[in-house]
């Protein structure tokens, strides 16, 4: 074990026996923060109750992640290929990137019910903005003399696209893509909290009402993991096609 690690464990460890001591003197209210053994003791009391929430928002992430990448970077792709499809898309995919999306969920809610199809719709329209954005500028952001280079050595467009285009556009794309998926985790929790008969956010609506905040915040720390989740495969995948990227050109 490094030090380092060693020193973090130990600063967290501290945090937490302080966290407990205020808590058990009174100082801290276990209505607005919970001591940590009252977390636990909810992840405790509740495993069943919370494994089948995180089962529910875990398929339903998924679904809406792959939806969301396969429309945003196909979008993307096309119109990116495109100088007159990149600048008159860009800016429109923008504005509707800018406007609330919590003002939609009634029409998801209309249209697909309570269950978790309205909760995958709104993860994916949440999520497909940045990520089509993204795979906009990296596209249209690759020069054109590496293009035609590719072209004169009689590469078919697939080999342009996989070899040239790709590689170069790539970190935009997973920029993109970062956001995006994030914003389809945030999505789908907040639409289970808006409605819903299960998953996280559910989890977290249910207990709140209930002024249950061992199990408010245990659920807050399972959507925290989902996000920290995501932000290292993502990092992951940044860097083994960065290294391939590197490699190809």
């Amino acid at each position: 074990m490094s030090i380092a690690l060693k020193r973090s464990l130990l600063i967290w460890a501290a945090i937490l026996l302080l966290w407990e001591m205020l808590s058990r003197l009174g100082v801290l209210s276990s209505v607005i923060l919970p001591a940590p053994s009252m977390i636990f003791d909810a992840a405790k009391s509740s495993a069943g109750e919370f494994m089948e929430g995180i089962q529910i928002t875990l398929y339903e992430v998924l679904i809406a992640t792959a939806i969301a990448v396969a429309l945003g970077t196909s979008l993307g792709a096309l119109l990116g290929a495109s100088g007159l499809g990149a600048k008159a898309s860009a800016p429109i995919l923008a504005a509707l990137f800018a406007v609330p999306l919590i003002t939609w969920y009634p029409l998801f809610m209309t249209w697909f019910g309570l269950g978790s199809a309205s909760k995958i719709a709104y993860g994916v329209v949440s999520g497909v903005f940045p990520i089509a954005i993204g795979t906009i500028d990296g596209v249209s952001g690759v020069d054109g003399q590496r293009i035609v280079f590719g072209r004169s050595i009689g590469c078919s467009r697939a080999q342009l696209f996989t070899r040239i285009i790709l590689p170069l556009a790539l970190p935009s794309i997973i920029t993109g893509m970062r956001i995006g998926i994030a914003l389809c985790v945030i999505g789908v929790i907040v639409a289970e909290m808006l409605s819903s008969l299960g998953g996280v956010g559910y989890l977290i609506s249910y207990h709140r009402t209930m002024f249950n905040t061992g199990h408010v915040y245990f659920s807050i720390l399972i959507a925290i993991t989902f996000a920290y989740g995501v932000n290292r495969l993502l990092t992951f995948v940044e860097r083994k096609f960065s290294a391939w990227r590197d490699t190809d050109t």
